[in-house]
């Protein structure tokens, strides 16, 4: 064989590699982790010793003024870390036992990104049992489901800090709607509303403002999500337009907090208002042509559109055409900004989307124990789009 200088058979060396394969996947992997975990057990506690030395204010046996306390010896503990379990590492003491390490906090049993790994996987959908499986694949340790709880219940401190931040009145663009969810209440589900409020900057960047779970979609509950957002700095100067889904509560709401900035009906929430009065026989080629309203090429031809509708599906559907003609104001508003932009401002769709990947992770739950883990779930949706819209690749305006 002449690319084979070791003189091998074919057959041999098939051996050979097999011999090889079983053995990386038996036991190499084994061996390198192993190894990675006694390097980082021995490099941990050799910066615990130089710790406590510092603490200490003098190396072991040392004599000198400036020692505050006294070694006493080691305590075991073991830490969860992304490498696996880091067993029985030892902890130094101080006999005053004022010494507390800071390459971990105290009682601290797992690496940060192990919380993190945790929230992240149940917010993907995993059940609270099925997360300590899945840690089990990854770091050879598993978590119970009520470990898994508590670090979700961190997400409570993130929530607080993020309706009390002050809110920078620099939006162009605002859309609100509200998801429906179900909630566990007093022994019985019951369906909450969701209500979000989010926005486009001026240089174009797109945030989830805030969100609130309320017990309806009515005026009292979005004048005071509205009112709080007012008061902590939403004054509205820089709005163009507002687009909403088109509820009496919401717009109501709308009139009292922010009365003269320019509103867009969402076109569809409108069509599907229209779908509910239309015969089935006639439903899609009314739709099709209801929707080359919106797509005219300019506002006066829209108008026109709009007349032909009206002309053509009166009598067959007055109470669809009425529907359509007492909000045709509001839903041709989107004609005034700029041509590129009015595809994404005729809609509320921009939020439709985060609204799909909630009730993608709320689905195998069916229902919320409680409105604070509905809360906790919406936020982690919502903070995981606010991170990526933080990209200016991901800019509205382009």
């Amino acid at each position: 064989m002449k690319n084979n200088p070791f003189g091998y058979s074919k057959t041999k060396l098939n051996w050979i590699v097999s011999d090889v394969n079983i053995l990386y996947r038996d036991n190499v992997e084994d061996i390198i982790a192993s190894r990675v975990l006694a390097g980082l057990k021995e490099m941990m506690e050799t910066a615990l010793r130089v710790e406590v030395m510092e603490y200490n204010r003098a190396g072991r046996h040392e004599r000198t003024l400036e020692r505050r306390d006294y070694s006493n010896g080691y305590r075991k503990r073991h830490l969860l870390t992304k490498f696996g379990l880091l067993k029985h590492l030892l902890v130094p003491r101080t006999r005053k036992k004022g010494y507390e390490p800071r390459v971990f906090t105290q009682y601290q049993r797992r690496w940060k990104v192990i919380d993190d790994w945790l929230r992240d996987i149940f917010i993907a959908g995993v059940s609270t049992r099925d997360v300590g499986w899945v840690m089990k694949v990854l770091v050879g340790r598993s978590v119970s489901a009520g470990t898994v709880s508590l670090v979700c219940k961190a997400l409570d401190t993130q929530i607080i800090l993020f309706r009390q931040r002050v809110v920078p009145d620099a939006y162009r663009y605002l859309f609100f709607d509200g998801v429906m969810q179900k909630v566990r209440s007093c022994g019985r589900v019951v369906k909450k509303l969701v209500l979000v409020a989010y926005g486009i900057k001026l240089d174009g960047t797109r945030e989830v403002i805030d969100f609130r779970v309320a017990g309806s979609e009515s005026e009292r509950e979005w004048t005071m999500f509205l009112n709080s957002l007012y008061q902590r700095g939403l004054k509205g100067v820089g709005v163009r337009m507002m687009v909403t889904d088109g509820g009496r509560g919401l717009l109501a709401a709308l009139d009292m907090v922010y009365p003269y900035i320019p509103r867009q009906r969402c076109w569809v929430h409108k069509l599907r208002n229209v779908a509910n009065y239309l015969p089935r026989r006639c439903q899609a080629d009314c739709l099709q042509e209801a929707k080359r309203i919106y797509g005219a090429a300019h506002y006066q031809q829209a108008v026109k559109r709009f007349k032909r509708w009206c002309r053509r599906w009166r009598d067959k559907a007055p109470k669809a055409v009425q529907c359509l003609e007492k909000d045709i104001e509001g839903l041709l508003t989107f004609f005034e900004q700029e041509k590129k932009l009015w595809i994404k401002l005729r809609t509320t769709n921009v939020i439709e989307r985060m609204f799909r990947e909630l009730r993608k992770r709320t689905r195998p739950m069916t229902h919320f124990v409680n409105v604070k883990s509905c809360e906790r779930i919406t936020f982690a949706v919502i903070n995981k789009y606010n991170q990526k819209w933080e990209d200016r690749r991901y800019a509205f305006f382009k």
